[in-house]
């Protein structure tokens, strides 16, 4: 489906996120088989890697959901911050992780000043922004001299019979078991409309790099189905 067919205004976001809040966990890892618990943790892990040893680092979890990644994330040491547009994601967060401070903030104009972090993530939520290079300009504004952005998302496989399979299950068995379970019919049919319309990892690289990020890079997981995307301000 083209971009231009794709309501990502934050008004529809929110609400979709609001709506399927209270299910959101349990299909997660339902309908990846519990796969992306280990797309998170490669987050993590990229994340832990390029903080100093001892160090004190501040990172900021953007697009955080119900808080698996900040939750992560501050079980390794760091300091970290999470940042969502549905209020009933925040809520599901704050209950999970009282420690952690999750604030409504929208990727377009983030409530932080320049320089605030030294890392900041994102897991599948990406591809949910409007505007995203108004969206990687503001990432970029928020990092210090040198901080690390690190992007879990969706992608295409590139193998035929791969694509097949996949493209088979995304656009029509995840959306109605998501359907079923949720009992909101246009957010599983969102997700993989959404996945297709992202670009292909070597465009995403392209627009990272022409948003200021330098070492650019874009690892495959799972065959292609997912990416961690890093780059470095």
């Amino acid at each position: 489906m083209p971009a231009r067919q794709l309501k990502k205004d934050q008004e529809t976001i929110s609400s979709m996120f609001d709506s399927i809040a209270p299910t959101y966990d349990r299909l997660n890892h339902l309908l990846s088989f519990g796969i992306d618990r280990s797309w998170r943790r490669r987050l993590v892990r990229r994340v832990v890697e390029s903080v100093p040893a001892g160090a004190q680092a501040k990172v900021l979890d953007v697009a955080c959901g119900t808080g698996d990644v900040s939750i992560a994330l501050k079980r390794q040491g760091l300091d970290v911050t999470g940042a969502d547009i549905s209020e009933q994601m925040l809520a599901i967060a704050r209950t999970k992780a009282g420690d952690i401070e999750f604030i409504y903030g929208n990727a377009a104009g983030l409530p932080f000043g320049d320089g605030a972090f030294d890392c900041v993530t994102i897991a599948f939520g990406i591809r949910n922004f409007d505007i995203r290079a108004r969206c990687i300009t503001e990432l970029r504004r928020v990092l210090k001299d040198g901080g690390i952005l690190a992007i879990v998302e969706f992608s295409i496989p590139r193998n035929r019979l791969w694509r097949g399979l996949y493209t088979m299950y995304f656009k029509h068995v995840l959306p109605t078991i998501g359907r079923l379970i949720s009992r909101q019919a246009y957010a599983y049919t969102y997700l993989p409309e959404s996945s297709f319309d992202f670009p292909a990892p070597a465009m995403f690289c392209r627009e990272l790099e022409e948003g200021g990020f330098r070492e650019v890079t874009a690892e495959s997981m799972t065959g292609g189905v997912a990416y961690l995307y890093t780059g470095r301000k």
